[in-house]
């Protein structure tokens, strides 16, 4: 019995095989780097891009010498690059809507929460707002602990900014 499901399992991997020809890349391929330049959440169109350029190292420094830009509508499931359309899966396409949705929710609480006049200025060119609650120093024995207050529900027109959520 183990013989023969072994070698049911033998033919079904052999047949499943594909030859795969692969050709030598050029060497100034092989020496090809790509680096991220940039990434765009664009809300109005409901679009990720990126762009992503392409050179080589030279002394310890990337050099780029072109670039190529990608784009993805989560809302067709669709990714393009240089005129090139390819489908993916719904279920993909639902689990980039959750991240760009979680992305658009982070950016719209950090505005409220900057608005608020929150953090401590690093630069010290800015004193924080008024409306800065006040935190007096426990002295050089004891350890201050904050505890982060109940964040309020983000205005009406920071709404605006989140994706639709699924």
């Amino acid at each position: 019995m183990k013989t023969a499901a072994l070698l049911l399992f033998s033919m079904a991997a052999i047949s499943c095989a594909q030859d795969r020809k692969v050709e030598p890349r050029p060497p100034e391929a092989r020496q090809e780097k790509k680096r991220l330049e940039s990434v765009t959440w664009d809300l109005k169109a409901h679009k990720l891009i990126w762009v992503v350029q392409r050179g080589s190292e030279k002394g310890g420094e990337f050099v780029p010498n072109a670039s190529d830009r990608y784009e993805i509508s989560p809302d067709d499931a669709v990714m393009a690059v240089s005129g090139e359309k390819r489908g993916f899966t719904q279920e993909e396409a639902s689990s980039l809507h959750k991240l760009l949705d979680t992305l658009s929710l982070y950016c719209a609480e950090s505005v409220i929460w900057w608005d608020q006049g929150e953090g401590v200025p690093v630069d010290g060119s800015t004193p924080p707002r008024k409306n800065s609650p006040k935190v007096p120093d426990p002295g050089p024995n004891k350890q201050r602990v904050e505890h982060a207050p109940a964040s309020p529900a983000p205005p009406p027109d920071l709404l605006v900014a989140q994706s639709r959520v699924r």
